[in-house]
């Protein structure tokens, strides 16, 4: 069934319910305009202007930025990547609206330097580095779990 073909109602309930509603890809189908979107999806429809998420990481960018915008529905100048140096995070946004922490290790880092006023305001997630990732199913798995409230919690924003 193709996803076009549901009510944006219906898509914000199966949405809600964690079932993805996909779309058979063919070639030469250009993208659905933004108006065949679901009515509040207006990250997915690029209108991202706004939108900061610090993404705290031992290591660069690379392919994981274009993976994590993918899979939150941002453009990836929306990813700001943060690397702890000498156990601090010297670039630390702390207006973010959302904290991703790649590894476990550097949650520790985040929660010493941010503010307790920061940390109720904005959403936290922590899960695998993307070390972990590569040839291991239940690290990504875990990672697609952690990812889907923060896509969601994005897309209920005016940004």
């Amino acid at each position: 069934m193709s996803a076009l073909a549901l009510s944006p109602h219906r898509l914000r309930q199966l949405d809600a319910m964690g079932v993805v509603a996909y779309r058979l890809r063919s070639r030469g189908t250009p993208a659905p305009p933004a108006a065949a979107l679901p009515e509040g999806d207006a990250v997915a429809a690029g209108d991202a202007s706004g939108v900061r998420i610090a993404v705290i990481c031992e290591s660069a960018a690379g392919a994981s930025a274009k993976l994590l915008a993918a899979a939150l529905g941002v453009p990836e100048n929306a990813l700001h990547w943060q690397a702890p140096r000498d156990g601090r995070l010297p670039d630390l946004d702390q207006n973010a609206a959302a904290f991703l922490v790649l590894g476990q290790p550097l949650a520790r880092v985040l929660g010493a330097q941010l503010p307790t006023a920061a940390q109720q305001a904005a959403t936290i997630i922590v899960t695998a580095a993307p070390e972990e990732w590569r040839g291991n199913a239940l690290a990504k798995r875990l990672l697609w779990q952690a990812l889907r409230p923060l896509r969601r919690h994005l897309r209920g924003q005016s940004w």
